[in-house]
């Protein structure tokens, strides 16, 4: 079965080794620089003791925040317009995948992240949820790749993705809100949970699957933090429903007006 086979008929796949290991590196730079103006905000209004310069990127942010876990960062999306981002936002191969699902015009949906997922953090715990469902009933009409992958190998360990095969089919189900996050309303997936898939992959590795798809993360029971990005690849030739349009990364329509490499990236902003 090929990839786009799969992705129709389970609601997604997994594409191994694509990212390349100098990309995937000026991404964790990119990261690290991140978390270096964390440090350096904290030592300066007497929050930790170092930067901790030295630690390892998938243990220095426990260390920073050691004893203030409720204030650790879960998320970076405004902070990602830096020149290094665009080589996995615009990488030609994965922009040919979304060609393939979502036809020549493509814009990268304002919804794109980095995510430090710390050890036992409930605030980094994402419950069984479709994307769709943060939409409402617009959500189904909206066509779109999400693409998922890490910067750590992702494992049942330290919390990688559950995926329920084929629940892309049912269309958008109901949620209700948790403490964070919406989740699935429990009568539509406690049927299913025997089902779901734990999606372990590799850094270089990208997960496409349906903004339908049943998901969630698994816990973070390890020692050190999982690390990975999360994007969207959406039909240009649709609206946004939001307030921000995100920006082209591909079309012959408005070939002038896609972001043209790295440097345009970063003269931008989350819009």
């Amino acid at each position: 079965m090929s990839w786009i086979e799969q992705f129709r008929e389970d609601g997604y796949t997994i594409v191994r080794g694509l990212i390349e290991l100098d990309v995937r590196a000026a991404v964790v730079e990119e990261c690290t620089a991140l978390v270096d103006l964390l440090a350096e905000r904290l030592v300066s209004d007497g929050k930790a003791p170092s930067t901790f310069a030295d630690e390892p990127f998938d243990t220095r942010m426990i260390r920073l925040y050691e004893g203030r876990a409720d204030e650790t960062p879960t998320i970076f999306r405004p902070e990602l317009h830096r020149a290094d981002f665009f080589g996995l936002f615009g990488h030609p191969g994965l922009l040919d995948l979304a060609e393939a699902v979502l036809g020549p015009e493509v814009r990268l949906y304002p919804n794109y992240s980095a995510r430090p997922k710390l050890p036992e953090n409930d605030r980094t715990l994402v419950l069984w949820h479709q994307d769709a469902g943060y939409t409402a009933s617009d959500a189904d009409v909206l066509r779109m790749l999400n693409v998922w992958t890490p910067l750590v190998p992702a494992t049942r360990e330290n919390g990688c993705m559950e995926i329920v095969p084929g629940s892309h089919k049912r269309g958008v189900v109901r949620h209700e809100k948790d403490t964070y996050y919406l989740r699935i309303a429990d009568e539509v997936i406690r049927p299913l949970e025997d089902e779901a898939v734990a999606i372990e992959c590799d850094p270089g590795d990208v997960v496409l699957f349906s903004n339908l798809v049943f998901h969630r993360g698994l816990p973070n029971r390890s020692q050190h933090i999982r690390w990975s990005l999360d994007f969207r690849y959406q039909d240009a030739t649709q609206p946004t429903m939001r307030a921000m349009n995100g920006h082209l990364v591909r079309s012959r329509l408005r070939p002038l007006e896609v972001v043209s490499g790295a440097d345009a990236w970063a003269s931008l902003s989350l819009r």
